[in-house]
């Protein structure tokens, strides 16, 4: 039995620049089946990393010979439902030339809708729903086997005599320290690029859910729908083995800079000092990382942001999304403008690049509306900003109230930076011409940029980061104003 992991070609996000960074369900996975069921034999094909076209996929794929593929994602930042688009258009190659070898999808999106998924697309023969890493481990058992038992595998969409089938809800997987540590040593690290100019970059995912669980987030979609919640429970790997996966990438790799993408790293205080505390055991003072967190948690744990600096952080995420509390009410954020406000600004005495994420395209919003917004995010003055215009995937709490306004089913344009619904006062086109107009104004700050570009407060990583993100400004533009695709 021979199973691969396939990242087929495919972009990044307009604000990206040459983006290619690892897969975190392929790194994690790959080592659970290893560990999990040892005598399977593990290929990875990245074709992003490697920058092999579709064709070339192919070939390599005729040379591997696998009897399992699996395609799938746990990130946002990935390119949201996007991506989807090209694991069916890889399926579907694929599948014209080696129709007897099965294909498996999982993760992000898919994992909310497993059903239908598979229902519209006959290239697919699985779609785990929700976690992947059991899941998959005993789908590859059994596929093993002379007569597969596929529907005691549970968490899995399959067919059966053309019929699509559902398989019991798997509960989450509660204690994330029993997972092996990722399996980089499988996969091209030399080859993986960062937001154009760092090298040997990693994306780490060490955490999952977020217990606040805002009704715009995208999160929802990992989940199964039977779970009664899953998202909001919150489970994570120790600081301890946070840390020691960073030792890994530094000594075998010589990886200097990781971004942490959990989505709430500082949900508790307990946890990131065992962290700071272990990476200073484990003397890893050239290995600087970024994180993201709620601005209420940051807030409590004030007296901790000079450890957390002194410790490798450079550069740090928050969410602010809106700033009127209509709107805050509705989409469950649970934090205010003050807050985010004060936590930026101490953020800069300490040296840690700030983030700030804010959103348009919510029900309500029209063009006075969406100025305030930006008004009050240029008055707070982070160092960079991520601007993502609400994307409705399945699962969310939002989506019944906006299903109505959807207007753009391609799921190729599901990526944040491409407007697929209007409100209630604005069209598709009055969305995509605010976004770039706000984009513009942020990035046209002359003090903003000398300060992102040059203050040496600021470590050379993030600042080679913020000079992506003013490069790219046109780029944005495109995909919002203009829909250029970029993913």
């Amino acid at each position: 039995m021979r199973v691969l992991f396939l990242q087929p070609p495919f972009g990044a996000w307009s604000t990206y620049g040459k983006h290619k960074a690892n897969n975190v369900n392929h790194v994690q996975l790959a080592a659970c089946l290893r560990e999990w069921a040892p005598n399977i034999e593990i290929k990875v094909l990245d074709c992003r990393a490697l920058e092999i076209d579709e064709g070339q996929m192919v070939e390599a794929i005729s040379e591997i010979k696998p009897n399992l593929i699996y395609m799938g994602d746990l990130l946002q930042t990935t390119g949201v439902a996007a991506i989807s688009t090209h694991y069916r258009q890889a399926a579907e190659l694929i599948k014209k030339r080696f129709p007897e070898t099965n294909i498996c999808v999982g993760g992000f999106y898919h994992s909310v809708i497993a059903p239908q998924v598979l229902s519209e697309t006959p290239h697919f023969d699985f779609v785990i729903c929700g976690e992947t890493e059991v899941t998959f481990s005993e789908l590859a058992k059994e596929l093993t086997k002379k007569e597969p038992d596929i529907p005691s595998v549970k968490g899995l969409a399959y067919r059966e005599n053309g019929n699509v089938k559902l398989t019991d809800y798997r509960p989450i997987f509660d204690d994330l320290n029993q997972l092996p540590m990722p399996a980089y040593d499988l996969f091209p690290m030399k080859k993986y690029v960062g937001f154009s100019y760092i090298k040997n970059y990693v994306e780490t995912y060490n955490s999952r859910g977020c217990p606040n669980g805002c009704a715009f987030c995208v999160g929802w979609s990992l989940f199964d729908g039977r779970g009664n919640n899953d998202w909001k429970r919150y489970r994570f790997r120790s600081g301890k083995k946070v840390a020691e996966e960073l030792a890994l990438l530094h000594q075998n790799y010589h990886v200097r800079f990781v971004v942490m993408l959990d989505d709430t790293f500082n949900v508790y205080r307990k946890r990131v000092e065992e962290f700071i505390e272990e990476k200073g055991r484990l003397d890893l003072k050239d290995m600087k990382y970024f994180i993201m967190g709620r601005a209420p948690y940051f807030l409590r744990d004030m007296d901790l942001l000079k450890s957390l600096r002194s410790s490798g952080c450079i550069g740090a995420l928050v969410g602010l999304e809106a700033v009127d509390d209509p709107t805050l009410k509705k989409i469950e954020k649970r934090i205010t403008v003050e807050q985010v406000e004060y936590v930026v600004a101490k953020f800069r005495e300490v040296g840690i690049m700030s983030v700030v994420t804010w959103m348009i395209g919510f029900p309500d919003d029209d063009e006075r509306i969406i100025k305030e917004r930006f008004a009050k995010l240029d008055r707070i003055d982070p160092d960079m900003t991520a601007l993502q215009i609400l994307t409705p995937l399945p699962g969310i709490p939002l989506r019944k109230e906006v299903e109505s306004l959807i207007e753009d089913w391609d799921l190729s344009r599901w990526d944040f930076h491409h407007p697929v619904l209007r409100t209630k006062y604005l069209s598709r086109e009055d969305l995509g011409r605010l976004a770039a107009w706000s984009y513009r104004e942020f990035y046209s700050r002359l003090g903003r940029i000398q300060r992102i570009l040059f203050d040496k407060r600021y470590h050379p990583f993030v600042r080679l980061c913020a000079r992506n993100y003013v490069e790219t400004v046109n780029a944005f533009s495109e995909a919002s104003e203009k829909g250029k695709q970029f993913i």
